[in-house]
């Protein structure tokens, strides 16, 4: 069974491009147009969902409202891109309501693909060509609009006992964390230990996602783990390093893993993952990019690239987002 793993996955858009991100994009181009050639090789992909697919609330001119939501006539996209477990366990799943990530959950039922992560679930099971696969997610990240969210799993005791359970039902378990910091270029000593400790309880894969950096991918004696995929669709373009990603495609035997990872550049403002070198097979350890020593300065990026692109998509809503930081820091200096 070959699957193909991608980062972070945001179809809808954020602040600095509200009107001109893969949202919009989306409406007149198929998104993952330029990486259907190594999907196709596949049986299915899997990926983390950064954004409610949801009707609700697309009237507003309130930008809290525009962003990291997705319209339901995009998601199509992501069944013709052979997505079949998408995660949910993150800190931007239920930033529009429990009544948006219901009907979220429920699109994706409709579109056959199997949501992962949300609390005290049982394992997700695959099967193909006579080899089980099992996958199973949680998140580490405070959720940024309900902080003792309730909704989706968590890393914890709990979850480490669910892993245990659940190792022995496959012929190979895939764990999906959503964890690590944003501000770090590496994985973080936790990360680390943490992925020993799955290691030792026989899971075969980790897959990270949160901190919108591709990190390294290593291998040992039939376990790989893939710390942060970084982004695969996503329009965090202020940084390079938020542009810069891979598609790792893993084949599953009945006793046994190999891979092989693709560079990947997204282009159009973030919309269009495309293929930028020959995959690279994961032996030991991959490393793709140099990320440097520090991802300080991340908010000066951020206002330097929105003020360049004010006049680009929704400009009314743009300002309106940059009026409420003014307002807010004003506030918080008084």
């Amino acid at each position: 069974m070959k699957i193909l793993f991608v980062g972070d996955i945001n179809l809808g858009e954020y602040y600095p491009s509200i009107g001109n991100g893969p949202g919009t994009f989306a409406e007149t181009n198929y998104l993952f147009s330029e990486v259907q050639s190594i999907i196709d090789e596949c049986d299915f992909c899997v990926g983390n969902l950064e954004a409610s697919i949801t009707s609700k609330g697309w009237s507003s001119n309130n930008p809290e409202d525009l962003i990291l939501k997705v319209k339901p006539s995009v998601a199509g996209q992501l069944k013709k891109a052979k997505f079949k477990v998408l995660q949910v366990a993150n800190n931007h799943a239920i930033q529009h309501g429990d009544e948006s990530f219901n009907e979220c959950l429920k699109i994706l039922d409709d579109l056959k693909i199997n949501p992962v992560g949300l609390k005290s679930q049982k394992l997700v099971r695959v099967s193909a060509n006579d080899v089980s696969i099992g996958f199973l997610a949680a998140s580490d990240v405070p959720d940024n609009t309900y902080r003792d969210q309730d909704t989706y799993q968590k890393i914890n005791e709990e979850f480490s006992r669910l892993v245990k359970e659940s190792v022995s039902e496959v012929d190979h378990l895939v764990v999906m964390l959503h964890w690590g910091l944003e501000e770090s270029p590496v994985p973080l000593p936790y990360q680390r230990e943490y992925a020993k400790q799955l290691k030792e309880m026989g899971v075969s894969v980790i897959i990270g996602s949160h901190p919108h950096i591709f990190y390294e991918i290593s291998k040992v004696n039939g376990f790989m783990s893939a710390y942060s995929l970084g982004n695969f669709i996503f329009d965090l373009c202020w940084d390079e390093r938020l542009s810069r990603s891979g598609a790792l495609q893993i084949e599953f035997s009945k006793n046994s893993i190999s891979g092989k990872v693709w560079p990947i550049s997204l282009k159009k403002n973030g919309s269009l993952p495309t293929i930028t070198g020959s995959p690279i097979t994961i032996d030991d350890n991959v490393v793709l990019y140099d990320n440097g020593k520090s991802v300080k300065w991340q908010r000066v990026r951020k206002v330097v690239y929105m003020a360049k692109n004010i006049l680009k998509g929704k400009t009314r809503q743009k300002i309106r987002f940059l009026m409420s930081k003014v307002v807010s820091t004003i506030g918080i200096s008084k």
